[in-house]
């Protein structure tokens, strides 16, 4: 089992339980000095206090489990004030089991989110971060034929992004990002053993612009990603899943290039020792992207992260990450390098301390190359939560 997947009774929040429900407050605020803020060439530095509740509530109704939850995360920048913002989240989640081999589900969740500057979609001459406004839903179904398991969903994302100033105080217009995403999912998997099964799994979007310019091409598309492959477990010591396909993605205007080619997933638990695991994580697909001129980047990335857990209550953490960003339409391309290093200290069941360091180094090419720039972050934090 991995480090971060073990149970520790003597560390982990009890929730409040009242007439049958259960509910988990919780409260992380921590401390984060970011030396380049505006994620550019010319670093601008400083330090951000960030607080975060959040309450979850959940509820077994007979063969019907209920989970609701809202969140507020508040970011407060001391020397730049411009730059503070606030999210909020409110979901609501529910699983209906029909018998031991059916299951229904259904859930939605909606708030406002804000973009990171350091997003390669990220606009760039914007003096403070975007935000938006989302909606999402989804409801799906799984039924299980002996050894075959079948699984489909569907969904909805509806996004609505909030105009920005330039440098100048001019009005800079992000209502052409605002977008409909409609997504249907359906996967198959056959267990030949315990230990490992075959997959194929089929995603196919639809994505509205509803409030684009005339003077501009259409960004509306539709597309398809299928992968196959395998989740296995080699002795206890290694467990993961790869799969292999397909992404296309077409325009409605001709004026962006149809988007194509390998899809790849991959995730791999390599687990040394009992107190040291090893993940990899890789991908390879089609991201959407808005930047005036292109529809599309190819995003291919891989992870490599380590936990070793050196008591039952401290877990250090280091980690090291790679993504090649290819844009369409445009000559853009982005390499991002990243580190990190974490280490995670349980006082008890209620309070635990976090301090992570971050580092990303983002090279650009291409005849618009966009953004370039170094980063470090170092947070410190604590979280009190559960009864």
């Amino acid at each position: 089992m991995a480090v971060r997947d073990r149970p520790q009774p003597l560390y982990d929040p009890v929730p409040y339980r009242i007439d049958g429900i259960e509910v988990m407050p919780r409260v992380s605020a921590d401390a984060t000095y970011d030396s380049n803020i505006f994620a550019t060439s010319d670093a601008i530095d400083d330090l951000m206090l960030r607080v975060r509740p959040r309450m979850t509530a959940s509820a077994l109704l007979g063969s019907l489990d209920v989970t609701s939850a809202v969140e507020l995360d508040r970011r407060e920048y001391l020397s730049h004030g411009n730059q503070s913002t606030t999210d909020v989240a409110f979901g609501l989640a529910g699983r209906y089991t029909i018998s031991r081999d059916t299951q229904i589900y259904a859930g939605t969740r909606n708030g406002r989110r804000t973009e990171d500057r350091a997003d390669p979609d990220s606009p760039l001459n914007l003096r403070a971060p975007v935000q938006y406004d989302y909606v999402t839903g989804y409801l799906g179904a799984a039924h299980s034929f002996n050894r075959l398991r079948i699984a489909g969903r569907i969904g909805v994302e509806d996004r609505d992004y909030q105009d920005g100033r330039d440098g100048l105080g001019n009005l800079v217009d992000q209502d052409f990002r605002s977008r409909t995403l409609l997504t249907s999912d359906i996967a198959a998997e056959y267990a030949f053993s315990p230990d490992t099964s075959a997959f194929v799994n089929v995603t196919f979007n639809e994505r509205n612009y509803p409030a684009q310019s005339l003077l501009e091409p259409s960004r509306d598309s539709n597309g398809y990603r299928i992968t196959t492959g395998a989740n296995f477990e080699l002795t206890k010591v290694m467990r993961g899943q790869v799969g292999l396909g397909y992404f296309r993605q077409d325009f409605e205007s001709p004026a962006y290039d149809t988007v194509k080619g390998l899809a790849a997933r991959a995730k791999l638990e390599y687990f040394m020792t009992p107190l040291l695991t090893w993940t990899l994580n890789a991908n390879r697909g089609v991201e959407e992207a808005s930047t005036i001129g292109t529809g599309a980047y190819v995003a291919t990335s891989a992870s490599l992260q380590a936990d070793y857990e050196v008591f039952r209550n401290l877990i250090l953490s280091a980690g090291a990450n790679y993504e090649h960003d290819d844009f369409q339409d445009i000559d853009r391309r982005y390499d991002i390098w990243g580190a990190m290093l974490a280490a995670d200290y349980k006082l008890g069941p209620r309070y635990a301390l976090r301090m992570q360091y971050d580092f990303r180094d983002q090279d650009a090419a291409g005849t618009f190359p966009g953004r370039e720039f170094a980063r470090h972050r170092l947070m410190a934090g604590v979280t009190m939560q559960g009864m």
